[in-house]
């Protein structure tokens, strides 16, 4: 579950990968259908009846780079008609005896997989997967419906642009926050249509299904999914446990928790893994805090800003790097558990060292990196992610009180970060949104220890999904293994590690690590 706010880090991909994430869009936009409209239920559906249309990407692709599109129905149901066309990224494997493919979802709701996979083809890139999956993989990374290249979530971007707290503390303050998650949402239904009430992730699971059918020679389904990711996983699993060979999810999402246990769970690791980055500041050279009181310096600045806003000087309002020209109290918190997802910089991700520069320059009143983007087209990412997950998680408050409950129980827990977090973020701005709760949280079906040996990771200190979530997944998948990375950071494949080796075993060689395994890197 990475969070929801967008922060102003370095993307993953370098110009290169842009440039060609640019001629893709291009590319897609002139394919020629070749699949009929399929039916509407993937029980009718069959791989006579519609295929991937594969193409080149652009003119100046990387070596083993195709880029595909593929229609699947809008609903799975008798009752309602539509297509919804996927864009896709796949990458060739390096060996010619390939295993197979391995679909691929990094995270979010909102993450573009394609980009992933098409950063893999670069030296740039090449974190996002380890050597052994590289060669004995094709890798696919499919745009989940209203993401990037499948038909992307559209919204007004002066309504998503208004400062509106998600932390009201007047009864005035929460009607204003209703009625803007309704503005919002009314503007994404009118630009998007009718796929704005059908983005939930067991829509994205059964999308799946029905790409893997059509690659024909897939017999059974190999998946890496990371945060995010990994909901997509268990619910492809519960649906379709026959068909899955291998499934790795690192990151892990629980999707079966009431509203306030989610809340809960995901703002304590927030600030579990805050005071790991205080104790590393107050320890390593390499923080710009050191030598000083990290989690002072963080207090100071926070109560600074919700006495009145810092100054984000370097911040413009116009292009792909606009944000707010200053930073609110609620925003720095917000950003702040963006900035501490990896703490170490790889594949392109900010790293902790950037965090520690972005709090030191926010005490000298420059809060530049700890500012909000600021969308500035009708398909700023940041909308799939809203509004994916208003179709998913439960939002059930109905008054003021409702709200300040969940704040003063989440305070009382974790005193630092005040119930910040991606679960609290949809409790709040769904608010008054107008499609409906498709998916709420549940316990797993039954039929998912039908499925074949999972692996799951996660890290003891995870900023966004706990470890608390990870094992309570464990003990409903009857055969799932759970492998614990002891450090920080928000998954741990990236890292190209003791977890990420272990990945790589069981995805290649089906070799799963011992049960309560343990790992430091």
């Amino acid at each position: 579950m990475i969070t929801a706010v967008v922060v102003k880090v370095v993307g993953l991909a370098n110009y290169l990968v842009m440039n060609v994430l640019f001629l893709i869009a291009l590319a897609l936009s002139s394919f020629v259908d070749a699949a009929s409209h399929p039916p509407q239920t993937d029980a009718q559906w069959s791989p006579q009846q519609a295929s991937i249309n594969w193409s080149n990407c652009s003119v100046s692709d990387p070596p083993g780079v195709q880029c595909g599109r593929f229609l699947v129905p809008l609903a799975y149901t008798e009752h309602e008609s539509g297509t919804v066309e996927l864009g896709m990224v796949r990458l060739s494997a390096l060996l010619p005896a390939r295993l197979g493919t391995l679909f691929y979802n990094p995270g979010g709701p909102g993450d573009v997989a394609s980009d992933y996979v098409l950063a893999a083809a670069t030296e740039e890139g090449s974190p996002n997967f380890g050597r052994l999956v590289r060669q004995n993989y094709d890798i696919i990374g499919i745009d989940p419906r209203g993401v990037g290249l499948s038909q992307p979530v559209k919204c007004d971007p002066n309504i998503y642009n208004e400062r509106v707290s998600s932390f009201p503390v007047t009864e005035e303050e929460f009607q204003r926050l209703r009625a803007h998650n309704q503005a919002l949402g009314k503007s994404c239904a009118k630009l998007t249509g009718g796929l704005i009430d059908h983005l939930d992730t067991v829509n994205v699971a059964r999308d799946m299904e029905l790409v893997r059918r059509a690659l024909h020679r897939e017999d059974k389904l190999n998946f890496l999914g990371r945060s995010y990711g990994s909901q997509i996983g268990l619910t492809y699993a519960e649906i379709f446990p026959e068909n899955i060979h291998r499934m790795a999810l690192d990151g892990i999402l629980d999707h079966t928790q009431s509203e306030t246990t989610t809340l809960n769970d995901e703002a304590t690791t927030f600030e579990l893994t805050l005071n790991q980055f205080f104790a590393w500041c107050n320890t390593t050279t390499n923080c710009t805090l050191y030598g000083q009181d990290a989690a002072g310096v963080y207090e100071s600045v926070v109560r600074a800003a919700e006495e009145l806003p810092i100054s984000a000087p370097g911040c413009v309002s116009l292009g792909g790097d606009a944000c707010r020209s200053d930073v609110t109290g609620e925003e720095i918190r917000s950003n702040v558990q963006g900035l501490l997802l990896f703490q170490n910089a790889t594949a392109g991700s900010a790293s902790w060292e950037l965090l520690s520069a972005a709090i030191a320059q926010a005490a000298k009143g420059n809060a530049t990196l700890l500012s909000s983007p600021l969308a500035t087209s009708e398909t700023f990412g940041a909308y799939a992610g809203i509004a994916i997950g208003c179709q998913d998680w439960l939002h059930e408050s109905t008054s003021l009180a409702d709200l300040k409950y969940k704040i003063n129980m989440a305070s009382a827990t974790a005193p630092q970060t005040r119930g910040t977090s991606q679960s609290f973020y949809y409790q709040t701005n769904c608010l008054g949104w107008p499609a409906p709760t498709t998916n709420p949280q549940r316990r797993l079906r039954p039929r998912i220890s039908e499925a074949p040996p999972i692996l799951l990771v996660n890290a003891l200190y995870d900023p966004a999904t706990s470890i608390v979530w990870a094992t309570e997944i464990q003990s409903q998948v009857a055969n799932s293994v759970l492998l614990t990375r002891t450090g920080s950071g928000h998954t741990s494949y990236q890292l190209r590690g003791e977890a990420a080796a272990a990945i790589d075993a069981f995805l290649v060689d089906g070799i799963l690590p011992e049960q309560a395994t343990l790992v430091s890197s």
